[in-house]
This record gives C-alpha cells, structure tokens and sequence, in this order.
C-alpha cells in the first residue's frame, strides 16, 4: 500500500516550537500530524475514519526534558523529525490559537496535535 501525507517542514516546526506556549511532560513529545478528512464533490465533510493497518506520522514540533532513561532518543525526536506512531497511541490536544500567528492557525485548522511518550514513537525519519 502507498500512502500519501503532506508534513510541515523542520523550519515550519521550528516556528511552531517558538510560539506554541508550555511543553509536554518529561519524556513526550508533541507532534503535528494531518487530519484525514475526506469531502465529497458537493463539499460535504465525512469525518475520519479508522483505518486498522495505516500507519500514523507526524512532525516534531516541541518536547519535553529527555531523562538520561532515554538519551539516545535525543536525536530521533528532534524538533522537525517524522515520527510514526502506533494507531491507538497518544493524546490529541487542542490549543487556544488566539496568540499563534495566522499562518499557524491555519495549519492546526488541517492539522492534529498529538502528545506522545517516547516508547510509543516506533520509527524516526529525517523531514527534507
């Protein structure tokens, strides 16, 4: 199977890292991920489906104090890293966007925030 995701760039996470207030808990990690939404032609919105198989990816865009537990994740969770995570992991969060840029409000209007610990991160990858 192919899948298709648009992720935001390590610079984009960098600014949401500066803006977004506070910080997840020690060893979590705060990832920005697309919403799957899917419309019909007339423009109706049908809500996301759970699809069981379908890996679930997102960005790094800040995380908390990385206990000498898991230093050598440092790295593979660094601000702008895609990470994949398991199905059912995490936590999604809302935030309040009256203090983010617009451009920032806009892409969480597409976009979920998830918490994650760090043994729920299963893959990292480089975001070019």
């Amino acid at each position: 199977m192919n899948y298709s995701m648009t992720f935001i760039s390590p610079l984009v996470a960098e600014k949401f890292n500066q803006e977004l207030p506070g910080c997840p808990t020690e060893n979590r990690v705060l990832i920005l991920s697309p919403k799957e939404v899917n419309q019909t032609k007339s423009g109706l919105i049908i809500p996301e489906q759970v699809k069981e198989g379908v890996p679930r990816k997102g960005v790094v865009v800040k995380s908390g104090e990385i206990t000498e537990e898991y230093k050598t994740y440092r790295e593979l969770v660094a601000v702008g890293r895609i990470v994949t995570y398991g199905l059912y992991a995490g936590k999604e969060l809302e935030f309040e966007t009256d203090k983010l840029s617009p451009a920032l409000k806009q892409l969480l209007e597409k976009n979920v925030l998830t918490v994650l610990s760090m043994n729920e991160v299963v893959y990292s990858e480089p975001n070019n």
